[in-house]
């Protein structure tokens, strides 16, 4: 099923390239048949315009020249007749039908913009006359004196070819317009018919060379392309051997069956050096075609390196047997020095345990009395607070004192007053005799009292000037205690900041400590995994020598160069590139008195 859907295919493909090819052909004949027809329906219609235009310029312009040669005066109406003179056109029209029924035209003079005499019936029969010209033939003849004409004007519902001559009088006044016509529909028949032999000669052409393509495409083409396929097919079944002489055109096809017949006989003989290769034959000569040929640089190269490669393997599959040996008695004394050193690491690894411990504790010592410490800290200054405060109030009571002993004093100084003024009242009394013993007995008293004030007030000065002088005792008592206090707290302050400091550092040092002891584990792992692969490099070593003879009988089956390459075995440039880069591997493996130090 698979194999009639695969020839179906390439079936398909071979009607395609067929039908391309025939299509691309085609297409481009029949373009430029198109193309040809086109332009010559273009030119054809164009021309035929043009000289319809010309016979009605001409058809226009004699009659125009045979009214002037009947009459010489100018232009008229009389009535709804027109004049040229004294020739009534409107009355005698069978002049102007002979012309137009000679030359298979119209006729018509415009007075103005009014047909006046025309050639031109409708339906019934009857002349046109009295209806006006179009405004674009008016606006271009009467009003700018200029000739118009058209290949479709529409006259009573009919399209004609059409011609304007303007009517000018000797004094330059334009009074009219002579016009001369054809029926489209014949000359666009004419042109139709001739268009439709065109078109009809170009798809002859077009069939005749499309025929002749086909031909040409199917021998010239297609055959020999088979033909080459073939030859692909048979190669891609890797027959090497495939007759490449079969396509025998002349040209660029000819040229590409020649490309491969080259290339066939080159891929034989690489496939014959390849051939010996896999016998084991490696000192075969590959030709290369060229600087491009990628496969017979890449065969050449496969040569030389396995040559040199397999030379190497060789040398060095001797000295691996030696080399396993001393590896597995280094491997054996790596086994014993890792073991005690993992003993060591074990005794460290306890007394880094022990340490790290010990700055544990150490640390979180610290960071307790770095917490007393600040407590301590916090009290000092909330006292050295207090004592402000009590600074600050006995400075207060000082004050106080000090106004006191003022109103004191003046107290005394009532008491004194007060006393003059009993002495005076009692000598005003004596003085008076009978009259005045009543006021001295008061005078007296008052006398009396104004003694016990100042005797009081004296007392109470003393009191309160020693309760000032015990104030300022207190107030420098005080002020010692707050300068003491503040130094205390600066000493405290020291001290926090030290223990802070400490208790940093000995978490530092447990940090460290814990570090160091993680990477003595470490190490200690490191060390058991040695020892573990100490024992396995000796087995490998053992299994490396069988190895090597193994390595040995494969590489004996290989026919090689010499060691040196020399140039008489294969062709002279072959081992010119990277000859000086071999290097011989004779002390690849040295491990005498490397492992002493274990």
């Amino acid at each position: 099923m698979g194999m009639q859907m695969k020839k179906r295919d390439k079936k398909a493909r071979k009607i395609g390239l067929r039908v391309m090819l025939l299509l691309l052909s085609s297409t481009a004949v029949a373009i430029t048949a198109i193309t040809v027809t086109l332009l010559a329906s273009m030119a054809l219609r164009q021309g035929m315009q043009d000289k319809a235009l010309d016979g009605l310029r001409a058809v226009a312009t004699t009659v125009a020249y045979s009214i002037n040669e009947l009459s010489a005066g100018g232009f008229s109406m009389q009535g709804e007749d027109m004049y040229k003179g004294e020739y009534n056109i409107t009355a005698n029209m069978e002049y102007l039908d002979n012309i137009a029924t000679q030359n298979n035209v119209d006729i018509t003079f415009f007075y103005g913009d009014v047909r006046r005499a025309t050639t031109m019936t409708d339906s019934t029969g009857e002349r046109i006359l009295g209806t006006k010209a179009d405004s674009d033939v008016v606006n271009t003849v009467l009003n700018n004196r200029g000739e118009f004409e058209s290949t479709n004007m529409m006259i009573n519902n009919q399209s004609y070819y059409a011609y304007y001559l303007p009517l000018v009088e000797n004094n330059g006044e334009c009074v009219g317009m002579l016009f001369a016509g054809q029926p489209s529909e014949e000359n666009e028949h004419y042109i139709s018919s001739r268009s439709n032999f065109l078109i009809i000669m170009a798809i002859v052409i077009t069939v005749i060379c499309v025929g002749l393509a086909g031909f040409t495409i199917d021998k010239e083409v297609l055959k020999p392309f088979l033909k080459l396929a073939g030859i692909a097919k048979e190669m891609a079944k890797g027959n090497i051997g495939v007759d490449t002489k079969c396509v025998t055109t002349i040209h660029e096809i000819g040229d590409m069956a020649d490309a491969y017949t080259d290339m066939v006989g080159h891929i034989g003989n690489q496939a014959r050096v390849a051939e010996k290769v896999s016998d084991g034959d490696l000192t075969v000569v590959c030709p290369q075609a060229s600087e491009e040929d990628v496969m017979g640089k890449s065969l050449k190269k496969m040569l030389r390196d396995n040559n040199k490669n397999l030379s190497v393997i060789r040398d060095s599959a001797n000295r691996m047997a030696s080399g396993a040996n001393e590896v597995a008695s280094a491997s054996n004394s790596l086994a014993q020095g890792t073991t005690e050193q993992a003993s060591a690491i074990e005794e460290i690894t306890a007394s880094i345990e022990e340490i790290a411990n010990g700055a544990k504790i150490n640390a979180e010592d610290a960071n307790t009395a770095n917490e007393l410490v600040q407590n301590t800290k916090e009290g000092a200054i909330r006292g050295n607070e207090q004592m402000n405060k009590m600074i600050a109030a006995m400075q207060d009571i000082n004050e106080s004192s000090e106004n006191i002993s003022k109103i004191m004093k003046v107290i005394d100084d009532i008491a004194f007053q007060t006393n003059i003024l009993a002495l005076n009242a009692s000598v005003e009394a004596a003085r008076a005799g009978v009259h005045g013993k009543g006021f001295a007995v008061v005078a007296e008293e008052v006398r009396n009292l104004a003694s016990k004030s100042g005797e009081a007030a004296k007392d109470s000065a003393e009191l309160i000037d020693d309760s000032i002088r015990k104030v300022e005792i207190g107030s420098k008592l005080a002020a010692d205690t707050a300068k003491a206090l503040e130094e205390i707290l600066g000493s405290v302050e020291n001290i926090a900041t030290l223990v802070s400091r400490i208790a940093d550092a000995s978490a530092n040092q447990a940090t460290s400590v814990g570090q160091v002891n993680a990477g003595i584990t470490q190490i200690a792992d490191v060390v058991q995994t040695n020892s573990a692969t100490s024992e396995q490099c000796a087995a490998a070593s053992a299994e490396l020598s069988n190895l090597a003879g193994q390595l040995l009988h494969a590489v004996g089956k290989y026919k090689l160069l010499s060691a040196r390459m020399r140039k008489p075995v294969m062709e002279e440039d072959f081992f010119e590139e990277e000859e000086d880069s071999f290097v011989d591997n004779e002390d690849i493996i040295s491990l005498d008195g490397d492992f002493g130090k274990y």
